[in-house]
């Protein structure tokens, strides 16, 4: 791993540095893929980077069969989807309000949205992928809109939450996306943003960067992001896992005038991402602990899904299990 400043094409999206330092020339398939760490303050991206014209194309029609080997989502994603979006309520629900209008973007097959409306919330979805979008407009009946999100035209100060899980990291402007969004929010209304870890090192060392993702963050960029672009950071929580890092923001304000410079965050991720080694990573539990859960998962997955004949009718049964959970905690 090279901390040899060297010059980019693209400059740092969170301070506007131009120098970097190179953390890796390869992707996770082993492809070629250059990733670079901002040396002023820790932004990680891919640079250069495919056209807008590639990312369009990839995000629209070829994202879900890649990774998930179908156009439209399984059984068995909706069911994993389902609990996906239960752990997410939990987290949210602190900020919501029965008469809130929540916007999910990146909404995928829609589990997140067809929980909160099952729950009485209004809530609504973006998702440029045609096959999920598709699927939840149309089998599931919910008000997606079908589109990238700098490409819509959306109202301002309709909203009351929104909220990205895993979007961030494949935008190609993050702070202007976000900044963008601010206009959207009600009055002291909440952002909730959701992605990997770069400070992760539970995975395959080799497996950290691939073509999907155009930046990462770790905890301090990503707050900083945020308050730059003009929210308040009421909370910034780390999976159990160390996977994900998440924030749930206030819209401030004004925007603030910090410049993005974090003293010390290049460093401390470098440090961590050169200590976690292939030999350490198999030396350690984390490999074989995630094995088993994998293992466990898949025949969960089956033993579920098995049960059901439609899509809709396990995330039904999901509304009626996070039901059931509030009304036991309000006895």
């Amino acid at each position: 791993m090279s901390s040899t400043r060297t010059a980019c094409s693209i400059r740092c999206n969170l301070c506007g540095a131009g120098e970097v330092a190179e953390l890796g020339h390869k992707d996770r398939d082993g492809q070629p893929l250059r990733t670079v760490i901002c040396q002023e303050c820790g932004l990680v991206w891919t640079d250069p980077r495919p056209s807008e014209k590639e990312i369009k194309k990839f995000y629209a029609e070829e994202y879900r069969v890649r990774y998930k080997g179908t156009w439209q989502p399984k059984l068995k994603h909706v069911y994993r989807g389902g609990l996906v979006a239960r752990a997410r309520y939990v987290t949210l629900r602190r900020f919501l309000k029965s008469e809130d209008v929540i916007l999910d973007v990146g909404s995928g097959g829609g589990e997140l949205v067809y929980l909160l409306r099952g729950l009485g919330y209004d809530a609504r979805g973006i998702e440029p992928n045609e096959g999920y979008a598709r699927y939840a407009k149309d089998e599931l009946q919910l008000p997606i809109t079908i589109g990238f999100l700098k490409e819509l035209s959306l109202s301002q100060q309709s909203y009351d939450v929104i909220t990205l899980y895993h979007v961030l990291e494949h935008l190609e402007d993050p702070f202007g996306s976000i900044a963008g969004l601010r206009p959207l929010l009600k009055p002291g209304g909440h952002l909730i943003l959701e992605v990997p870890n770069v400070e992760d090192t539970g995975g395959e060392p080799t497996h950290r960067f691939h073509f999907a993702h155009l930046y990462n963050f770790n905890p301090a960029t990503l707050a900083a992001l945020a308050r730059k672009a003009g929210y308040a950071v009421l909370d910034t929580n780390i999976s159990r896992d160390g996977g994900n890092v998440a924030v749930f923001l206030q819209k401030a304000g004004e925007p603030s005038s910090f410049d993005g410079r974090i003293a010390g965050n290049r460093d401390r991720i470098v440090e961590i991402l050169s200590h976690h080694t292939g030999l350490r990573h198999y030396l350690s539990a984390f490999p074989y602990g995630r094995a088993f859960q994998r293992a466990a998962r898949v025949f969960d997955e089956w033993r579920v899904t098995k049960g059901f004949r439609s899509r809709v009718a396990i995330l039904d049964a999901m509304v009626a299990r996070v039901k059931q959970e509030a009304s036991a905690m309000a006895t």
